[in-house]
């Protein structure tokens, strides 16, 4: 595999990163304005009766049962100075339509590619970002130590090589790991990149100033020794697993003058990288641009001279700019909108099996007053096991697979829908007369309105997605009526993206804890510990205390889940650890602290003279956009 595109460098599966073992095979979050409820209902029940449905939504369950952001003036970037393998596991197999042949051609170098997407980050700080759509941008402007490839294999970056015990980078207790750095990285502003840049990135973690989302792994490391100006070397205090997702993105020490405190800092909006495409612009509400990196390592790349990234307040905006040839490629569309595209003479649908899983996130604490979110409270409905339990039991997540998305996917059953440590979980069982009876043996009894009532708490909640989003919308809808059935109300109400998914300082509901559920969708990476630790056990609840670090926004509390998790992260041996995540996983379903709804493909849309792209499961659209090229 190529470095970026480059010169071949070597590859390393997540066994070898240790003990030098046979790879492991790879398997298989918004605009500003909120349609209205009506809309959305027209456009869902028409595409039911288009997907050979009841044109009722209750006649469908019964049948189940037996604004846009002003534009402002951009902002401009700084001038530049010159034990065993676990067995593999094959991708889950879904219906998608074929891909398009790949291209003969030699790479055309040049041209503008106009790249729509239907949220606005927040910021392009990597580690403040908490939106995939930012994580699309950030892609293109920094680099890391290592990354994940297709294959699920992980490849240098601004690292010589992958550290493993093999290459002698890694000790025989996995405790201690050195870095060699590549010598021939610039910053986009032409100053050199060294080991200098990883200290202070270090440091810019563990500085409590800065409300980054996790120190997960971080906090572990004992001590950081600078070797040289390319050598460093980290020595944990106890063996970390996952320490190869260490590092992920560097950020420049001179651009700060030292200063580690970032979270009111212009960089958050002008950011200085090494990747392949440097910051131009941000005009909020209209687009970000980035150039071409004259200074990339990889020579002759990137291919394309600018990347313009339109922010639309929609897919469906995106989706109509594609048709006409305003945008060149749609990120992020759902499964149900790949019919609209087949035999499509102008334009590709890139659909292939993703990791993603769109669930409901249930929150277990008070979501109101001065202890809103604190996981020490309890929430008024949800914090009842027996009221969990039937939402799900309520919800018929197939009817939505293949109604909504038109089959092209499976039920969600777990956060892990695939890799070497997802667990057979089976689905959940849709049997609304059962979670009625279980509601009223637990005393929530119906009221006049239908809606339960126990000791004076109406079973009422609010329900929130990302605005803008017609496939949440209508599922969301879908969902409030299958729930209205066993009497359990619940209001809808949608923000845009940059609200709804924001960080502890922005105030963002699923931060803070002031919600009662949410829904969205989030991806494990290669070795899911990250994923798993950040979302489901208790030390990563967000906390006053904490200044909101973690993202367990469920507020789960579960001592199977944390002794699970802790062990699956500070052993080596692949077996141990997939043990462990398969109990931590079937104890956090049990939990229903999440439900999951349905697994994602990866969906993009893109002009058929867009080439050079690659698939990769483990990263987003951008992630070798240096080797995209335009035929055209």
């Amino acid at each position: 595999m190529a470095d970026r595109g480059g010169t071949p460098l070597p590859t390393v599966a997540l066994a070898n990163v240790i003990v030098g073992l046979p790879k492991c095979s790879p398997c298989r979050s918004t605009p500003p304005r909120r349609s209205s409820y009506m809309t959305t209902r027209r456009i869902m029940l028409a595409r039911l009766g288009q997907a050979g449905a009841m044109v009722s939504l209750p006649g469908l369950l019964l049948a189940a049962c037996g604004e846009q952001t002003p534009k402002a003036s951009p902002t401009k970037a700084p001038e530049a100075a010159k034990g065993e393998t676990a067995k593999p596991v094959a991708v889950a197999s879904t219906p998608v339509p074929a891909p398009a042949a790949p291209s003969t051609g030699a790479p055309k170098p040049g041209g503008t590619i106009k790249i729509a997407l239907y949220q606005e980050p927040g910021n392009l700080n990597p580690y403040l970002n908490v939106q995939n759509a930012g994580n699309v941008v950030r892609n293109t402007i920094f680099g890391g130590m290592v990354r994940p490839n297709e294959k699920g294999e992980y490849v240098p970056d601004l690292a010589k090589e992958v550290p493993t015990t093999k290459n002698g980078l890694v000790s025989a207790d996995g405790k201690t790991v050195t870095y060699k750095l590549r010598q021939d990285v610039k910053w986009h502003d032409g100053k050199p990149f060294t080991a200098k840049d990883v200290r202070f990135t270090f440091d810019v973690i563990m500085d409590p100033a800065n409300p980054v989302t996790s120190r997960l792994g971080y906090r572990d490391i004992e001590s950081f020794t600078m070797k040289d100006q390319y050598t460093f070397e980290v020595r944990f205090k106890t063996f970390f697993a996952p320490f190869i997702s260490l590092f992920g993105a560097i950020l420049p020490a001179h651009a700060f003058e030292g200063k580690t405190a970032i979270d009111k800092s212009d960089f958050n909006r002008k950011p200085i990288g090494t990747g392949p495409y440097r910051f131009v612009e941000w005009a909020s509400g209209d687009h970000i641009t980035v150039a071409k990196n004259p200074d990339y390592y990889v020579k002759d790349k990137p291919y394309i001279d600018q990347v313009i990234f339109r922010i639309t307040p929609s897919r469906e905006v995106g989706i109509a700019q594609l048709k006409t040839g305003e945008v060149d490629v749609v990120w992020n569309l759902i499964e149900a909108q790949i019919p609209e595209f087949e035999g499509d003479k102008e334009i590709d649908v890139w659909a292939k099996p993703g990791v993603g899983v769109e669930r409901l996130v249930l929150n277990f604490s008070t979501p109101t007053g001065e202890r809103a979110g604190d996981p020490t409270t309890k929430h008024p409905v949800l914090s009842d096991p027996k009221v969990r339990e039937a939402i799900e039991l309520a919800i018929n997540k197939k009817l939505i697979v293949d109604k909504l998305l038109y089959g092209k996917t499976t039920v969600g059953t777990s956060p892990l829908s695939t890799g070497w440590a997802a667990p057979a979980i089976p689905a959940s069982e849709f049997n609304p007369e059962k979670a009625k009876k279980l509601l009223e043996d637990a005393g929530w009894k119906a009221g006049p309105d239908g809606t339960r009532v126990k000791d004076g708490v109406k079973a009422s909640l609010t329900y929130q997605t990302t605005s803008g989003d017609k496939l949440r919308e209508m599922a969301q809808q879908v969902v409030q009526e299958m729930l209205k059935e066993v009497g359990i109300a619940l209001e809808i109400k949608n923000i845009p993206s940059a609200s709804l998914l924001g960080t502890w300082a922005d105030n963002a509901p699923r931060a803070k804890g002031t919600f009662d559920i949410n829904m969205w969708t989030t991806n494990p990476g290669i070795d899911p510990h990250f994923h798993l630790f950040s979302y489901f056990h208790s030390s990563q609840i967000p906390t006053d205390s904490n200044k909101g670090e973690g993202q367990n926004y469920a507020r789960l509390k579960d001592d199977t889940v944390d002794k699970s998790l802790d062990e699956a992260g500070s052993t080596p041996d692949l077996d141990r650890r997939k043990a462990a995540f398969e109990r931590a996983v079937k104890a956090v379903t049990a939990s229903r602290a999440h439900i999951f709804l349905y697994n994602r493909l990866d969906v993009d849309g893109a002009r058929k003279y867009v080439m050079g792209r690659t698939h990769n499961p483990w990263d987003n659209l951008a992630w070798d956009l240096e080797n995209w090229w335009l035929s055209k």
